[in-house]
Formats: structure tokens, C-alpha cells, sequence
């Protein structure tokens, strides 16, 4: 990507099994993964348990950056990998060239405040149940009804694997699962990209008053194209049945199975 050409001066290289920070830590660095494997992982009553396994494109240690706290977890490399070293004077400037490492950092932030709200409320509802059970009887919980299937609405199928995937929701979000914020697109594409080359959040495929429209993410980087033709960012662009659609470099096909209601 060309954000990276002109990060290559920070990249630094490491061997298996070396370890590129401790939990505990100070520092000020981030880390954006250019080839290899890291291992994040973080000692829990005497035992390391492995949080994620990360990969070409992903990244860590933004926390350091943004917060100046010490390390979470630590890293260590599976596999020999080459790293890009971003510092906290530098982080602006990295941010500024690649848009959706910014993106991916916000989610990953927003989904850790949305856990922490999540936990909050959890512990308002016990203590609320504890204080009332002296009094109340005992509450009876209705059985959840059953979960309708979602019926699909169209297919992409690959021109490459002939794998089909459905798409079953009015707002379909097209990428590869981001192994650094936990989130999976409704059609993930990592089988169809080893390389790595589709954003996580690539595109949104969209069907309003009557019709199927495609829109490529901002900060999604390397190109969606409809049939051939390369779409603008941020823009909803009209897709038909039978249309062929590539995300970077995975081509697809776009099948309407029924009218969507």
C-alpha cells in the first residue's frame, strides 16, 4: 500500500519467538504488522493465555500511543515478521496516510466502552435484584421465542472458489474479519483473499426503495470495481443481477434471488 512506502524507515524485524514487549511495559509505540504472525497474550493466575494471533495488516500497542499507559499484554512473534514501528510523534502522520487503521482503531475503542457499559449494567440489574429479592417473589422469566431464519435476498458468488455467499439484510457489510477488534463482516471474505488485499470493512451493500445500491467504505483501501469499472469512496453507486463486483482483488457475482420487501 502506498501509506507504507513511506513508513518503510520505522520497519524492524523480528525472529520467532522473540518477545516485542512485556505486560507491564512503558512505552510509547505502536506496531503495524507488514508479514508474519504475532502472538498477544497476557498471564492470567500463572498461565498465559493467548488473546489473538495476528496477521499482515493488522496492528497493536496503540494504546501505548494514545494513552501513554503500560502494556495490556505482550507480544511475541510466531512467525519471522517484519513490523512497522510507529511512535507517538509519528502517529498523526501514519494516521493521515492510512484512514482505516484510524477507523479500525476507533471501533476497537468504541467496542470496548460499548463492554464497559455493557458490564455496568449487568452489575446495576444484580445489585437492583439483590436489594428487591427481601420483598419481591420470585420473578418468573418468559422463554425467549424461537429465532426466525433470515430469508436471503441475493447471493455474491466467487468467480475464483465458486463459494456462495448470501446476503439476507438490507444493510450487508462486505470485508474480512479484523482479528484486532473482534468484528465479522455479514460476508467475510478472508477465504477468498490470502494476500489480504480486501479491507476489513470494504464495502456496504444497501437495498432502498426498490433498489440494490453498493458503496465502498471510506479508508477501505485497494479499489472496489463494478464490472471493471472502479467505484468512488463514500459514493452509493446503482448494482444489478447478474452484475460482477471486485472488492481489491476478489471478483464476484451479484445474484437477486427474490424481490426484497
Amino acid at each position: 500500500m502506498d501509506w507504507q512506502e513511506g513508513f518503510q524507515r520505522y520497519l524492524v524485524r523480528y525472529s520467532k519467538g522473540e518477545v516485542i514487549f512485556h505486560e507491564g511495559d512503558l512505552g510509547n509505540e505502536m506496531y503495524v504488522i507488514q508479514s508474519g504472525k504475532v502472538r498477544i497474550f497476557k498471564n492470567i493466575n500463572g498461565m498465559d493465555q493467548t488473546l489473538a494471533v495476528l496477521e499482515k495488516g493488522d496492528f497493536f500497542g496503540e494504546m501505548a500511543v494514545l494513552e501513554g499507559i503500560p502494556r495490556t499484554a505482550s507480544a511475541e512473534v510466531e512467525e519471522d515478521c517484519e513490523l512497522i514501528r510507529i511512535n507517538s510523534a509519528n502517529f498523526v502522520a501514519m494516521i493521515q496516510a492510512n484512514p482505516e487503521i484510524a477507523l479500525r482503531i476507533m471501533r476497537k475503542l468504541s467496542i470496548r466502552l460499548r463492554e464497559t457499559t455493557d458490564q455496568l449494567q449487568r452489575l446495576l440489574q444484580v445489585s437492583t435484584a439483590v436489594f428487591s429479592s427481601y420483598d419481591a417473589p420470585p420473578v418468573q422469566v418468559a422463554p425467549e421465542p424461537p429465532k426466525e431464519a433470515r430469508r436471503v435476498l441475493a447471493h455474491l458468488i466467487s468467480a475464483a472458489t465458486g463459494r456462495t455467499y448470501p446476503v439476507t439484510k438490507d444493510v450487508t457489510i462486505i470485508g474480512r474479519y479484523d482479528k484486532v477488534t473482534g468484528l465479522a463482516p455479514d460476508v467475510d471474505l478472508t477465504d477468498e483473499d490470502p494476500h489480504r488485499y480486501v479491507s476489513r470493512r470494504h464495502a456496504v451493500l444497501l437495498y432502498e426503495e426498490g433498489q440494490w445500491k453498493l458503496i465502498e467504505e471510506i479508508g477501505a483501501v485497494n479499489g472496489t470495481f463494478l464490472n471493471k469499472k472502479r467505484l468512488p469512496n463514500g459514493v452509493p453507486v446503482p448494482i444489478r443481477d447478474g452484475d460482477q463486483v471486485t472488492f481489491a482483488n476478489v471478483t464476484l457475482t451479484f445474484r437477486v434471488v427474490q424481490e426484497a420487501g
